[in-house]
């Protein structure tokens, strides 16, 4: 089987710059593990198809160097994960292949065909999703349960939430390359700057973070999720605000690493999401007859106030609506704030529980609208639990990074190419 697969990566290379003879090099020594041309040309394959990148000599030898820098990373974490006892078993390696299936609209048992279709070999394919599935039962086991965040830590979060509320905050997706005292910034650097030219040519951000950001506890895709301005670094703060949404930043060096940024959406801290609130409403509609003049329009107008004046609660909104007998009046029920029309939502937005809204004109009547329940999915336990959920992953991974500086520190890694 080796033989076959390796007669099949050297026809695949042959149209481009890579003799034969060089895939049988060692390309890099990691402790007592080699890496061969042959993993870092397939590896490169996997990388450019995933990414959206064309299959060219030139690209070929962009990607050398981050992908034989991620290869040294994985089998870093593989060493490490196995010294701990940990494996990956059968079943667990079917159901990850069976999840790239999912994610790629395939049918279960056609990943086979894919793979061959874009001309990736399946056992190499394979080796790189066991190699995630042994880090990620990793970083569950021996990481996550070191991680501790209190009652205190998510109340002073919110209280910093609070505080902010009204200033900028950013959906930020990164790609981070690190580097330790072994190695010369410029080469990072020099990374980054490639992998940033690829994805402004239109390289996919997040499969490219998938495949080289060396920051991997953190979302899918590079995803870092929503960080207020005074939670952005001193690098970072001299970026960010300056970005638009949907821009990807030229590389940015810190102390640790160089890192490119994707701005996916900025808003500001608390603002109300309407998809995310839920209300109970009651209204009434005081209806315009066809080609009504303004004076019943004025009329109209002038009830509404009165019902505003007199109406006290839901229950007097109830008793109105019954007494009116209007079909287009009534009990709503629940509605998403962000289903209803812009001139509703506007009014409901920050109405409180029990009280009605001013009277809003539609080519329907006049509406007036009564919040009886209100489910606020950014406030009460459920915004507790995305705050503790947020800083536990801050944690998980500030002790992934350190682990892998570490690694790095004391691994003998000799690079042959």
């Amino acid at each position: 089987m080796r033989q076959i697969i390796f007669i099949f990566i050297i026809s695949m290379f042959m149209s481009g710059s890579v003799p034969s003879q060089e895939l049988v090099r060692i390309a890099a020594v990691v402790n007592d593990n080699v890496i061969s041309m042959l993993d870092l040309l397939a590896r490169i394959k996997i990388a450019a198809v995933s990414s959206g990148l064309s299959d060219s000599p030139e690209n070929r030898q962009q990607l050398m160097q981050p992908v034989l820098r991620t290869l040294i990373e994985e089998q870093l974490k593989v060493q490490e994960a196995k010294r701990q006892g940990i494996e990956v078993s059968p079943e667990e390696l079917n159901n990850g292949m069976q999840q790239v299936e999912q994610q790629n609209g395939l049918l279960p048992g056609e990943l086979d065909q894919w793979l061959a279709s874009v001309e990736i070999p399946y056992d190499f394919f394979k080796r790189q999703i066991e190699s995630q599935i042994l880090w990620g039962k990793y970083v569950a086991t021996r990481l996550r349960p070191r991680v501790i965040v209190s009652e205190e830590d998510i109340t002073a979060e919110m209280n910093q939430q609070r505080a902010s509320r009204g200033n900028p905050e950013y959906l930020i997706s990164r790609i981070d390359l690190y580097f330790d005292d072994a190695e010369e910034p410029e080469e990072a650097y020099s990374t980054a700057l490639r992998l940033v030219q690829q994805t402004r040519s239109g390289a996919n951000f997040g499969a490219i973070a998938d495949q080289f950001s060396q920051s991997r506890i953190g979302g899918a895709g590079g995803d870092i999720g929503w960080v207020r301005e005074d939670q952005l670094s001193f690098e970072f703060a001299q970026v960010v605000p300056q970005m638009l949404v949907g821009a990807i930043s030229n590389p940015v060096r810190t102390l640790e690493g160089v890192h490119i940024i994707h701005l996916r959406e900025r808003r500001e801290v608390l603002a109300p999401d309407p998809s995310r609130i839920r209300l109970h409403l009651i209204q009434i509609t005081l209806p315009l007859p066809s080609g009504s003049s303004e004076k019943v329009s004025t009329s109209q107008f002038e009830f509404a106030h009165e019902i505003t004046r007199d109406v006290q609660g839901c229950e007097d909104m109830s008793t109105l609506v019954q007494e009116l007998n209007s079909s287009d009046s009534g009990d709503m029920g629940w509605v998403s704030l962000s289903d209803l029309p812009n001139l509703f939502r506007r009014s409901l937005l920050d109405l409180r529980i029990g009280f009605l809204s001013q009277p809003v004109r539609s080519e329907f009547g006049i509406h007036l609208l009564m919040i009886c329940d209100r489910d606020d999915l950014d406030q009460g336990q459920d915004a507790r639990d995305r705050v503790k959920a947020r800083l536990e992953e801050a944690q998980l991974e500030a002790l992934g990074n350190r682990l892998l500086r570490d690694l790095r520190r004391s691994a003998f890694v000799d690079l042959r190419v």
